[in-house]
């Protein structure tokens, strides 16, 4: 029999992995609700144009990295490559526009690349982020870059920095591309083939490149902070001095741009060394056309997308909550009337609130203390013929191996008092 495996390019989420998974969506969750956003959820495939047209048709995503197919209708489509163009389609075609104006929105989800897989880089990877739509505020831009710091030293990340660059507005972008043109005409012969490529289609992607040669043709050219119009370097300032008010570190990255076309003014990312060449751990940016060449009214829009895998990656010791959340614990049994009564109080601890768990293979009494360890409970619940008969049960911490007797009565009480 044909033995399948998971495809090249994706991962199993197994239960102690998705459980740190499950950890970092919490915080996410709970700190997004802080800062006033809202959960949308779209869906992973959309009109190939959407992305050719949000994302640029000559990036690289675009031209060499989305899961492109035609439908059964001969429409193509394209799973997403990543979720900004998808959220601003649905802010319009739902009128969020129109009902909200100004929209704090945030998602969780798969994205899909068609790369090499490599270390926390695969074919389908996953990504938090948010968008703030509806306004030209460079404050908003700080509270972003301040949402994203505070995320990653809530999940526990020490040590990232963040790089901040603007890249002006459209008029700025354009000039600024002119002039990486001319300084870039006679060093072209020094570039790798896919920059040379670049510099014929998207000047700005040779800024992107990580090989170490054109790394180092680009340190030469020009910045484009120092060619920003009055208006965009102002801007600039501001979000630098908003961050420093609200107290994120942060160094400035001139020739730093995004992958991605629509980006204008901020542009961002967060990097970790445990990361290796490929250290981005979160970017994002502000992304002030989108919308208008989405047939919306031209409005300023924010956001940033972390990639969880790299995330994960980069934490060393991500702090692991104990089975089932604060209050959790197995119940152990011997005997055939113990079991029955543990059945009875297990659904009694669990409709309370306190997750619970007990063996369906009878096991061995060690066994199921070799198990309970196993599943990291702090607490276990033993129930034998003896304790049955006093209406008790024996309570042992397996951190600190002490075990006393609580009454049945008042087991529900007692657990809740110790967490």
């Amino acid at each position: 029999m044909q033995k399948y495996k998971a495809l090249r390019g994706t991962t199993d989420l197994l239960p102690d992995y998705a459980k740190k998974w499950h950890r970092l969506e919490s915080i996410s969750r709970s700190l997004f609700e802080s800062f006033c956003y809202r959960e949308i959820r779209t869906p992973i495939i959309e009109p190939t144009s959407l992305f050719a047209r949000g994302l640029g048709d000559t990036s690289d995503v675009v031209q060499k990295q989305m899961f492109t197919f035609k439908d059964r209708g001969d429409r193509s489509i394209s799973l997403r490559p990543e979720a900004t163009a998808s959220v601003i389609r649905a802010y319009l075609e739902n009128h969020l526009d129109k009902k909200l104006g100004f929209a704090k929105l945030f998602y969780m989800g798969p994205m899909f690349r068609s790369e090499r897989p490599q270390a926390a880089r695969s074919r389908q990877f996953h990504q938090i982020g948010v968008e703030a739509i509806g306004s030209y505020s460079p404050l908003l831009d700080v509270e972003v870059i301040a949402l994203l710091a505070t995320l990653l030293k809530e999940a526990g990340l020490d040590g990232f920095k963040i790089r901040i660059n603007s890249l002006g507005c459209k008029k700025d972008k354009h000039d600024y591309s002119q002039l990486l043109k001319k300084e870039l005409k006679l060093k072209t012969n020094q570039l790798c083939s896919d920059c040379r490529e670049r510099f014929r289609r998207n000047v700005f992607r040779v800024l992107d490149c990580k090989n170490e040669t054109c790394q180092a043709v680009v340190r030469g050219l020009p910045k484009i902070i120092n060619n920003l119009c009055m208006n965009c370097e102002k801007d600039f300032n501001a979000v630098q001095d908003g961050l420093k008010l609200v107290g994120v570190s942060f160094s400035q990255a001139p020739y730093l741009v995004r992958g991605l076309d629509y980006y204008t003014k901020t542009a961002f990312e967060v990097n970790h060394s445990k990361l290796g060449a490929q250290d981005a751990v979160a970017a994002g940016g502000r992304y002030d056309n989108l919308v208008g060449d989405f047939g919306g009214s031209d409005t300023g829009a924010v956001g940033f997308a972390l990639g969880v895998e790299r995330l994960m990656s980069a934490l060393k010791d991500a702090a692991e909550d104990e089975v089932g959340g604060a209050a959790s614990i197995y119940l152990v049994t011997l005997g055939d009337q113990a079991y029955k009564k543990a059945i009875e109080l297990l659904q009694q601890l669990r409709v309370n609130g306190i997750s619970s768990e007990i063996d369906y293979q009878q096991k061995s009494l060690k066994a199921q203390m070799r198990t309970a360890s196993k599943l990291g409970f702090r607490y276990v619940a033993i129930l034998g013929d003896d304790e049955l008969k006093k209406g008790e049960v024996g309570l042992k911490d397996m951190e600190t191996g002490k075990q006393k007797s609580v009454k049945l009565k008042g087991i529900i009480k007692h657990i809740k008092a110790i967490f």
